[in-house]
């Protein structure tokens, strides 16, 4: 069992380095948005070295898996973004697991929090992620949902960012 931190650590991008001891073989979850609109997630991460992983962002690499959009805003608005961290405690896990348990719960904040840039796991782009909500909320109501009901309870989670159209699409889906 993992145990989440609650120091999370937010910093601008530009000053990453200050926190390197606090980030170094630390594993958790990173989040990037813009320190103007900081209620506008724009992208979900996981780590199990969180400076680490940071540092192949800060060394452009384009191959491998940094998010373009991430490495455009870099490159032309770094002043304006911010990172902020959830280091995790998995430190008793073995590396497989410990990596499991991180991508599980990007996945899940993910499909809460519907980042603008995620594409996997992101209830905004895929339905198959509206039908893994819809049958966490079926199973934790512990009754039959009415097809209504589940429709507008996801359109308000998700701040109808969301649209009817791909709800109704995903409901609909008898996958």
């Amino acid at each position: 069992m993992s145990k989440i931190k609650m120091d999370i650590i937010k910093c601008n991008w530009n000053e990453i380095e200050k926190y390197q001891s606090q980030l170094t073989k630390e594993s958790g979850l990173y989040f990037w948005y813009r320190s103007h609109n900081p209620k506008e997630l724009l992208y979900v991460g996981e780590a199990t070295d969180l400076y680490r992983r940071m540092m192949q962002y800060q060394k452009d690499k384009r191959e491998g898996y940094n998010n373009p959009n991430i490495l455009e805003l870099i490159e032309s608005e770094s002043d304006s973004i911010m990172v902020a961290f959830q280091p995790i405690d998995t430190h008793v896990m073995d590396k497989k697991e410990r990596k499991r348990h991180l991508k599980e719960k990007e996945a899940s904040f993910i499909q809460d929090w519907i980042p603008l840039f995620n594409i996997e796991e992101n209830p905004r782009y895929q339905n198959h992620s509206i039908q893994k909500v819809i049958g966490q909320v079926v199973l934790k109501a512990n009754r039959e949902v009415t097809f209504i009901e589940m429709r507008e309870y996801l359109f308000r989670k998700w701040r109808g960012k969301v649209s009817y159209k791909r709800l109704d699409e995903a409901l609909a889906n008898k996958q």
